[in-house]
């Protein structure tokens, strides 16, 4: 299902004109694992990443790219929908903070935790990450965040499992209703890190790495007319789709692809990211750059023209 695509504005941002915002998902920073770090979900991530060639899915080069183009940009606020690391590892937290320090230094940030960051169990989803990015993590999720009338509202979706599924606690959407209450007039986008939807707009499958209570997540979205959009990650080729809510209302969902992906002509693989144009009515402007020839440039054809 194609959502359609509002076309992108020129003019910088200044007050009363659209606010940018960058969005960068699943960079997957990679760092060997010691010994004694080898346990649990590790074994079977360790043994895809440097056995069976998993590792070349990523590049650390692509993502340094993708940091640099963001600086370049210069957005006022960006969101980053998890997936930071490999494996959860504390050096690849410690690599993934050094990656974005220029970025989190210059520019107000929205990070949330991946499946791939709660790799292990820990006192709480995602502490590790949250002691390492707690300024844009906030203290516990959810968390809300507002730039000139837009909202960022993050939920985090994962968990430590055996397999990749997520779950999001009931008391999760509750908090997230009050935020909201709370927050001023504006333009709310909802960031998650698993889809609710696939790229047909489906429920998003298989049960293995979905989030396994999506139904009841987007029920509750139903019940928040304030939402206007939806951005994920996880899927590493990048879709865009609608979830249908009551009386009509269509809510776009918007996941870039893997900001971090290496290159790969032959299965038409490489990495992307996208930046919005945004003010309190809505979506007035979307660009999606892809990672070709050394450089983040636009998509050729216009935002998910390629289908992927």
């Amino acid at each position: 299902m194609r959502v359609p695509l509002p076309s992108a504005k020129d003019a910088a941002h200044a007050p009363g004109e659209p606010v940018k915002i960058v969005h960068l998902t699943d960079l997957h920073v990679q760092c060997p694992p010691r010994l004694t770090e080898l346990w649990g979900k590790r074994l079977i991530g360790s043994t895809n990443l440097y056995l069976l060639g998993r590792k070349s899915h990523f590049s650390g080069e692509v993502a340094a790219a993708a940091i640099a183009t963001t600086l370049d940009e210069a957005p006022d606020a960006v969101v980053i929908t998890g997936d930071l690391t490999a494996q959860g590892l504390d050096a690849e937290f410690s690599a993934s903070r050094q990656l974005l320090d220029p970025l989190l230094a210059r520019f107000p940030t929205v990070l949330l935790a991946g499946n791939h960051d709660t790799y292990v169990r820990e006192a709480a989803p995602a502490a590790r990450m949250r002691e390492v990015f707690h300024p844009w993590m906030g203290a516990q999720s959810p968390h809300l965040r507002s730039f000139d009338g837009v909202h960022v509202l993050s939920v985090e979706t994962c968990r430590a499992h055996p397999l990749s599924s997520g779950f999001t606690e009931p008391s999760q959407l509750v908090a997230a209703s009050a935020l909201l209450r709370e927050a001023g007039p504006g333009f709310v986008f909802l960031a998650l890190h698993y889809p609710l939807r696939d790229r047909r707009g489906g429920p998003y499958g298989p049960w293995t790495r979905s989030l396994s209570n999506a139904r009841a997540v987007e029920a509750w979205i139903t019940s928040e007319p304030r939402i206007g959009a939806i951005l994920h990650g996880h899927e590493h080729h990048g879709f865009t789709t609608l979830l249908d809510c009551s009386e009509g209302r269509q809510v776009p969902i918007y996941d870039p692809g893997a900001s971090g992906y290496a290159p790969d002509p032959v299965r038409d693989r490489t990495a992307h990211l996208n930046i919005y144009e945004v003010d309190a009515r809505g979506i007035h402007g979307l660009r999606r750059l892809r990672f070709a020839d050394g450089a983040f440039t636009p998509e050729p054809g216009g935002p998910y023209a390629t289908g992927r």
